[in-house]
């Protein structure tokens, strides 16, 4: 049995909720304009850093590479990963490459190398990855890792296969090839390896 009331009481009394209801959000309009018509965006921009944003930006893209590095690990296993890693890694690095160019990061000797490749990686992972030029010269770079985003994301998520060593290794191989092909890259410290920092040595072959 329908026991819903269709009175005209009922009725004259909902058109009136919904224009007491429209009334009111005009009303806001007139009150905050600034908050109701869009103009906030700039307002609540403006009360966040621009490192703030750049954080939330690179941690957003370091989230994604593991969830998709983890996904194709489960879904394929270790082999079918490092092939993956192997053959896009030198492609994403020769990308950034571009970038840095557009960025106006000149040089291809071992110590502008050390240089370009540590600074792209802090603009794509943020403020909080560190490094340290420990040796720079013309002919032989040595670059430290001293925090890494995407590291201390795997170590929290408490994924215990590694999914950075390759990844790493065939990014840095990428870029100094696309910097100047004369260029060596050699990863002799690596912390899935269970050293404390990770370490590049970069040589400009004769």
């Amino acid at each position: 049995m329908n026991t819903r009331i269709h009175s005209p009481s009922r009725r004259r009394f909902l058109r009136t909720l919904v224009a007491g209801a429209g009334g009111y959000a005009m009303g806001s309009l007139a009150i905050h304009p600034e908050e109701t018509i869009g103009q906030s965006i700039p307002r609540y921009l403006g009360g966040v850093s621009m490192e703030s944003r750049w954080e939330a930006a690179a941690s957003a893209l370091v989230n994604w590479q593991i969830t998709f590095l983890k996904m194709l690990l489960d879904k394929d296993g270790r082999e079918k990963l490092f092939q993956y890693t192997k053959e896009q890694s030198p492609a994403l690095a020769a990308s950034n490459k571009r970038l840095a160019d557009h960025l106006g990061f000149t040089g291809n000797d071992a110590q502008s190398a050390a240089s370009i490749i540590p600074a792209m990686l802090t603009i794509l992972y943020g403020p909080k990855q560190k490094y340290e030029l420990v040796e720079a010269t013309v002919e032989r770079a040595r670059v430290t890792c001293l925090e890494c985003a995407f590291w201390n994301n795997v170590q929290a998520t408490h994924i215990v296969e590694d999914l950075c060593y390759v990844n790493c290794q065939y990014y840095w191989d990428g870029f100094t090839n696309a910097i100047n092909p004369r260029l060596i890259s050699t990863l002799v410290k690596s912390r899935p390896l269970y050293d404390s920092v990770c370490e590049w040595v970069i040589d400009l072959k004769a």
